[in-house]
């Protein structure tokens, strides 16, 4: 039987992307999309928005109006994505959420509506980059605390949050394998800083181009350096671990807040 998805911010990068391959694959059916309010897409069939022969549910900006889905792919924003959390806890539909920037509170809602449906979080839904936290967290928990880290990352020049959430992903790894939660953080540098506090964790942002994300983590030791990196070279990455996000949702019918590193079946046993 085919999984009933639908997708929020369905005319965007990233929203597109996953269209095309949920459309594509065998085992999903693309039931409806969510755009922004005035949006040019709107009221369109997705297959005349985007391009995509017999997809002939409509776009539209209230997601009381989509048909029945069993789980809902959101890479939007912060305030949208909580709009549509309670439709989801109504109608008991998984979510895979790819949206960054949440404040702490508004990570607390996700995290009491998780008890309820199935939620699957993560800053970054790249395989690779699932990996590469896995590394970073084993790296830091070898080469002790007084190791000096750098975390850089690279993005396009419409990126609209700095450092990404990928970068805060990577900060809470090393932290786990420090074992401390509570290390400081310095985002960049300027004028005359003095000399490196023990501990210090840099955080670097830069935005150009089309850059699809690059991230990279620096541990730096007297005489040698470690450096772990991750390039992505498609969106297509992103989406299909997402899609992979989206099977493993449904399928587990388990309630709960989840990451990739669940979707992977890695051992998480260094952090919880």
């Amino acid at each position: 039987m085919l999984i009933k998805v639908a997708i929020a911010g369905i005319a965007g990068r990233m929203g597109r992307t996953l269209a095309e391959m949920v459309h594509a694959a065998d085992d999903l059916e693309l039931v409806g999309g969510l755009e922004r309010a005035g949006s040019p897409f709107l009221g369109q069939s997705i297959e005349a928005g985007l391009s995509l022969p017999s997809a002939k549910s409509k776009i539209v900006d209230d997601i009381a109006d989509l048909p029945a889905f069993e789980v809902l792919l959101d890479f939007t924003t912060t305030q949208s994505t909580l709009a549509h959390l309670a439709t989801c806890l109504t109608r008991g539909a998984a979510m895979v959420i790819g949206t960054t920037g949440f404040t702490a509170d508004e990570a607390v809602k996700i995290q009491q509506a998780s008890t309820q449906i199935t939620i699957v979080h993560a800053q970054n839904y790249s395989v690779g980059l699932t990996l590469l936290l896995d590394l970073v967290q084993q790296t830091s928990s070898k080469v002790g605390a007084e190791t000096d880290v750098e975390i850089l990352e690279w993005h396009h020049n419409q990126k609209v949050d700095a450092p990404s959430g990928t970068a805060y992903a990577l900060l809470e790894a090393v932290k786990a394998g420090r074992q401390n939660a509570h290390g400081s953080s310095v985002h960049g540098r300027e004028g005359l800083v003095g000399a490196r506090p023990a501990g210090e964790i840099g955080l670097h942002a830069v935005r150009g181009g089309d850059i699809i994300g690059e991230h990279q983590v620096l541990f730096a030791m007297n005489g040698e350096r470690i450096e772990l990196t991750h390039r992505a070279a498609s969106r297509s990455n992103f989406a299909e671990g997402a899609l992979r996000a989206a099977r493993w949702g449904v399928a587990s019918g388990l309630t709960g807040l989840f990451d990739m590193r669940d979707v992977l079946g890695l051992d998480r046993d260094l952090s919880d």
